[in-house]
This record gives C-alpha cells, sequence and structure tokens, in this order.
C-alpha cells in the first residue's frame, strides 16, 4: 500500500505540471515512435523477402533440387536424371507434399575440352545469328543458321587455352561431345562483374541453333525438381530428408552427386543482414531518446528545486530519504512510460500509414511491445536517479532555514 501511495503521489505531480510533463515526453514519444515504425517495416520486409525465397509462384513452400553430375557429357544424353522409381521414394517422405519436374529449355549447356594444359569445361551457347565483338575472323550469319554449317565462334581465352592465340584458333575445330565445329571467329572475352558471376553463366562458344538441332540430342529432360511441402514442417528438414535419400538409393548416385539450396542457412542469412540493418536504423532513431533523457533529467532537477519546501514538510512528517527518492523515481519513470506507450500507438499508426506506399504489409511482434516499455522504463529509471538522490539528500534543517 505504501508504494501505490507513492505512486500515487508522484502521478499527481505530474498532472500539476501538464504542459511542463508533456513537452518533456516530446522526446520519448518521437524517438520511440521513430524505432517502433523501423522495426515494424524491418519486419514486414523480412517476412515478405523470406516468403519469396521459400514460396514458388503459387504461393506453396518449396525447394528446388539438382543432379550435378560427374562427367558433363551425361547433360546432352538421353538419360533421365530423375526416373520414375527416385520420385516415387520422394513422394514417400514425411513433410513432401509434391513434385514438380524442372525441363532442360535453356540455350546453354556444357562440354569437356581437351587444353594445351589439362582438361577444360565450357559453356556452350546456341544461337541464330551473332554479332560479338571479333579479336579475329567473322560472326555467325543467318546464311549459316539457313545452311545448318557446323561452325562455331569461340571467345579469347578459350582460344588461347586450345591453340595458344586467338588468330591460331581460326581454321580449327573444337570438338563438342564428338561433333567437330570448325572455328570461324574469336570474340572478346568479357570480364563478368561479381553479381553476374553468381546470377548468370557466360558462354565461352557459340554455335548455330539449327546445327544444334541437327547434330545433337535436342529433347526435352528432367535436369532437376522442385519440391513442395507441407504445411507444418520444416523446410530445411525436408530437404536433408530426400537430398539424403537420392544420396544414398538414387538411380544416378554413382555418376554424380545431388544437391539443394540450404533453405535454413539461406533464410538465416537473409533474416540476419535485415534485422542487422533494422538494429542499426533504429540505433540511429535512438540517439532522439537520449536527447529526451537529458530533458527528463533536466525536468526532475527543476522539480527538485521548485519542492524543496514540500520535500521538508515530508521530511518533517517522518518520510526516509528512501521514500523521497522512490517518489521522484516514479516521476520519472511515469513520464517515460506514458510517453512510451504513446509513442507505441503513435508508431503503429505510422507504420500503417508508411505501408500504404510500399509493396508488402508491416508486421509487429510482442518483442517491439516489450522493447517500447523497457527502454522507456529504463531511461526514466537512468535519467532520474541523480535528480531522485538530490532530492532525498536534502538536509532537513537547511531547508528549515
Amino acid at each position: 500500500m505504501k508504494f501505490y501511495v507513492i505512486w500515487k503521489t508522484a502521478l499527481k505531480a505530474i498532472l500539476k505540471n501538464r504542459r511542463r510533463s508533456f513537452l518533456t515526453m516530446l522526446g520519448i514519444i518521437i524517438g520511440i515512435a521513430s524505432i517502433i515504425t523501423i522495426m515494424a517495416i524491418g519486419r514486414g520486409f523480412q517476412k515478405e523477402t523470406i516468403e519469396n525465397l521459400t514460396m514458388s509462384d503459387s504461393g506453396d513452400v518449396s525447394f528446388e533440387l539438382f543432379f550435378l553430375p560427374s562427367n558433363m557429357n551425361l547433360y546432352n544424353s538421353s538419360m533421365s536424371f530423375f526416373p520414375d522409381e527416385d520420385l516415387r521414394k520422394i513422394r514417400g517422405i514425411e513433410g513432401v507434399a509434391d513434385i514438380y519436374v524442372q525441363e532442360a529449355t535453356d540455350d546453354l549447356f556444357s562440354v569437356e575440352l581437351q587444353g594445351r594444359e589439362g582438361d577444360l569445361t565450357k559453356q556452350v551457347r546456341f544461337v541464330t545469328e551473332t554479332q560479338e565483338p571479333l579479336v579475329a575472323g567473322r560472326n555467325l550469319t543467318y546464311e549459316d543458321e539457313v545452311k545448318q554449317n557446323k561452325v562455331a565462334i569461340i571467345n579469347s581465352e578459350t582460344a588461347i587455352e586450345l591453340y595458344g592465340s586467338e588468330e591460331r584458333a581460326l581454321g580449327y575445330g573444337v570438338d563438342l561431345n564428338g561433333h567437330l565445329f570448325h572455328i570461324v571467329g574469336v570474340f572478346e572475352t568479357r570480364a563478368l562483374t561479381a553479381i553476374e558471376q553468381l546470377t548468370m553463366l557466360e558462354s565461352e562458344i557459340q554455335i548455330l541453333n539449327s546445327a544444334y538441332e541437327k547434330y545433337f540430342n535436342s529433347d526435352e529432360r528432367v535436369v532437376g525438381l522442385t519440391v513442395t511441402i507441407k504445411e507444418g514442417f520444416t523446410p530445411s528438414a525436408v530437404m536433408r530428408d530426400v537430398t539424403s535419400l537420392l544420396t544414398d538409393e538414387g538411380s544416378m548416385n554413382h555418376l554424380g552427386q545431388y544437391s539443394a539450396m540450404d533453405i535454413g542457412f539461406l533464410i538465416d542469412s537473409t533474416a540476419l543482414v535485415i534485422d542487422g540493418l533494422t538494429y542499426f536504423i533504429s540505433a540511429v532513431a535512438g540517439i532522439s531518446l537520449f536527447i529526451a533523457g537529458i530533458g527528463v533529467m533536466n525536468m526532475m532537477y527543476i522539480s527538485v528545486a521548485e519542492r524543496t519546501r514540500e520535500i521538508g514538510i515530508r521530511r518533517a512528517m517522518g518520510a526516509t530519504e528512501k521514500a523521497i527518492k522512490l517518489q521522484f523515481l516514479l516521476e520519472g519513470i511515469t513520464i517515460t512510460m506514458i510517453g512510451g506507450i504513446i509513442g507505441y500507438g503513435l508508431g503503429i499508426f505510422l507504420a500503417y500509414l508508411v505501408s500504404l506506399i510500399l509493396p508488402f504489409s508491416i508486421a509487429f511482434d510482442v518483442f517491439t511491445i516489450i522493447l517500447a516499455l523497457v527502454i522507456s522504463t529504463l531511461i526514466g529509471l537512468i535519467f532520474s536517479v541523480m535528480p531522485a538522490s538530490v532530492a532525498a539528500k536534502k538536509d532537513l534543517i537547511d531547508i528549515l532555514k
């Protein structure tokens, strides 16, 4: 009951100076509102990003699985990397809802070549004609396409690796999985940026689409799987079960290895980066809370100076130093807590307003509520300790004088 009486006295003192108390709260309100708005937007962006990473176009949570053959020539064979028997086993794994096969429909494939200093793996693209910046020779033309000519152009790096120089490569042939193509041109090797190296493959050899269809097996074949996960199951756990099954029992496990993107690692890494950015921006916005805390301390010192007679009367009536200190501490904490609650509400309102112009929804969690209350309470406690101590240590004799 004593604590309640002290807190009630502190609340009356705050209400007695409403204008000054509100102006003191204003810094807390702005600071908390800024942090809550930033964190709500950050959480929403994180949620949207993770959903985009784990969901397919249909909205299902899924992951992609690929077979990486030891011999690149298997890419051009009629062999199925995921036969029906493997698909039946995968469907039997707990947590697997469905499987979608991915077929080779792109215009790029890999070949193994014998270079001057060892084996080379090169990317071959089939085109209708080319307009590459040349170092030597000519480009592939539409006339070559019509005639189904077995001609090719290669980049300067491949020319040097195969024949020692760009000029010497002209007139020679390049063996593409048993088919000899005549080299008619050498184009510049383009340096890829760091992002391009992660997101695309640069073709080192280019041949004609008509020649590819004539001399290679161009039938579509399965090269990967999209595994859809049942609701309630952890994507990374299902992914590990599927990969382990194929590694141990897959029909092609002796000819290469199965690989899937680690969804758990990707999600955790993405969430960590977004959280780091959110907390950093929130910390910058939190500087206003430090300034607001100084404002609270200043108000409390003024309050102590103005209420010297009140302190003396309470001391004369038997109030202890601890009770006096607790009263002023409660005043500071109450001001900042009220400011924190108002700031939280304002932050939610601002976040919803901002979300109207964003392509994703905002998100709140219990952590933001706790954070707002804890920060505002700590500011009130830390910045009211010194003024409260000054009030509690005032000497009764000096006050009476």
